[in-house]
């Protein structure tokens, strides 16, 4: 079965903010003939079934978890959601700590994980970390954003060389943050 959607309906499937099951479907069937890797948070992060039924009816992998804050909701994500890739975000799962237990949750159910890193080198530098943690790692989210807060949060901004980026080395993170960038956008 074939199906196609025009540029004018696909443009609108995709500024849906809460779709329907049905309309995930219908926008994965329309690009998986670009074969994307994966697609992401189609849905309302709690819609549970909803992603089981899109997991279910294509070939695309499908992505959820970066809105996702509790060991609980990434376990339903799993069972119930049945997801391809759980992304979850540091500063929103617990940190490192529970970071780790997600990971090897998704292990244990043969499910990727790649970690939302996209606000800041921070957060891509924690998110490197966590990816070499891991068995079976794919690769890392990384943000082209030249934004002050997104890459001048670093003293040393991260760098992506022929497509890679190494994990930092060194004390904590493995990078330092930049004092002056942080006085010169503190609020009150």
């Amino acid at each position: 079965m074939t199906f196609t959607i025009g540029r004018e309906d696909l443009k609108r499937a995709l500024e849906i903010v809460e779709r329907t099951a049905k309309e995930a479907i219908q926008l994965v069937n329309a690009i998986e003939p670009c074969k994307p890797f994966l697609v992401e948070e189609l849905l309302h992060p709690e819609d549970y079934d909803g992603y089981r039924q899109v997991a279910q009816t294509v070939d695309t992998r499908i992505a959820c978890g970066e809105q996702e804050a509790t060991e609980w909701g990434f376990q339903q994500l799993i069972e119930r959601g049945g997801v391809d890739v759980l992304q979850p975000d540091l500063t929103r799962c617990g940190g490192f700590t529970v970071a780790r237990k997600i990971v090897h949750m998704a292990e244990r159910a043969n499910r990727l994980v790649i970690p939302h890193s996209w606000s800041s080198d921070l957060l891509t530098a924690a998110s490197l970390h966590l990816t070499a943690f891991q068995r079976r790692a794919e690769f890392v989210e990384y943000s082209t954003s030249q934004g002050p807060l997104s890459r001048m949060l670093a003293k040393e901004p991260l760098r992506m060389v022929d497509g890679f980026l190494q994990v930092p080395e060194g004390p904590g993170l493995g990078v330092e943050v930049n004092e002056d960038v942080i006085t010169q956008y503190r609020v009150g």
